[in-house]
């Protein structure tokens, strides 16, 4: 059963048999052109029971097909999502695994390799900072805070050196590069109906 047969764990006290529901899960899985994939801490014995009595689900069979594009609906979604986040982030939403089956941080590597994301780490990447983030770096270092964006870029600017923005900036963003913005332009419907977020 490979990924799977580390849900064998003690026989739960409750009624429901975990042996039966593993079976039934991989029995789904197979059909599947890919595995979803498992973290290892995840509470497995907790999943299964909540299948069991239908609070979660599996990973529906088409978020495990790749699109025209040789994505997986998990991968565009996760293109969007990383889109301007610090590029040391370690923490992604749960739907990514358990709606999707996609592991983020590994899926994230793919798509940096594959050229659909990159890392943007030097001095422009104050453009993509929030008001209160610049303000927050002019407070630090004793300086007023501005009404606008474009004031709070200028003041810093005007205040340190590239490199001391460069050193602030460390160790990036995460940027689309041409690839990935056509992706996230051609599911853009797919995208904003899942996260309900308005179109950029």
């Amino acid at each position: 059963m490979g990924i799977f047969d580390f849900f064998k764990q003690e026989e739960p006290k409750e009624s429901i048999n975990l042996d039966d529901e593993v079976a039934k899960i991989v029995a789904i899985y197979e059909t599947y052109p890919e595995f979803p994939v498992m973290s290892t801490d995840r509470n497995v014995d907790d999943w299964l029971k909540m299948i069991a009595i239908g609070t979660a689900k599996i990973v529906p069979k088409e978020n495990m097909i790749r699109n025209a594009d040789g994505l997986l609906p998990g991968e565009v979604l996760l293109l969007d999502w990383l889109t301007e986040k610090d590029s040391t982030t370690a923490v992604f939403p749960d739907f990514f695994e358990l709606e999707f089956g996609i592991d983020p941080i590994t899926n994230t590597d793919r798509l940096l390799f594959a050229d659909y994301l990159d890392i943007l780490n030097d001095a422009s990447v104050i453009n993509y900072w929030s008001l209160f983030q610049l303000n927050e770096v002019l407070k630090e270092n004793g300086l007023i805070q501005c009404d606008t964006k474009e004031q709070a870029i200028q003041l810093l600017k005007k205040e340190f050196t590239t490199d001391y923005i460069i050193n602030m900036v460390d160790p990036g963003i995460y940027i689309l590069m041409d690839k990935g913005q056509a992706i996230v332009e051609k599911y853009a419907d797919f995208i904003h109906d899942y996260l309900d977020t308005p179109p950029k």
